[in-house]
């Protein structure tokens, strides 16, 4: 039986791609006994430094490829941390990076380049710490 990949892959080029990272502390512990939150609607996601006393227990990275808002982020994002036993996302920052979506490059048969074309697009990204109430 033979399987065919190509209707997998029109999916992942058309439907765009989003990512929400999670790169934990080394010290990061994914079960807390201590953690109180009841569902994935009450993770907090702050754009200020929290009120309470916490403790850092990792960093979050979201890309954006999908043109996408803010709010139709955050239940996303709110939904991970619930999975991983966070409290909140204290947001720090909100920037854009430059790369390459497309290089096309022709050579002639003694190997020099001929034509050359770089398509280049601005990726938007936030960062965040993850955060759990002491």
């Amino acid at each position: 039986m033979r399987f065919n990949f190509y209707p997998i892959l029109f999916l992942v080029v058309f439907l765009g791609c989003s990512s929400v990272d999670f790169i934990p502390e080394p010290d990061f512990r994914p079960n807390d006994h201590r953690y109180k939150v009841s569902s994935w609607q009450d993770v907090e996601i702050l754009r200020e430094r929290p009120k309470k006393l916490f403790k850092i227990v990792g960093e979050v990275i979201i890309r954006n490829n999908e043109d996408l808002t803010w709010e139709e982020y955050e239940p996303r994002l709110k939904k991970d941390m619930y999975a991983r036993k966070i409290d909140g996302v204290w947001m720090t920052e909100k920037n854009q990076t430059s790369i390459d979506t497309l290089s096309v490059q022709t050579m002639d048969q003694k190997g020099r380049t001929t034509h050359s074309y770089l398509q280049q697009s601005n990726l938007p990204y936030w960062k965040g710490y993850a955060f759990r109430y002491r």
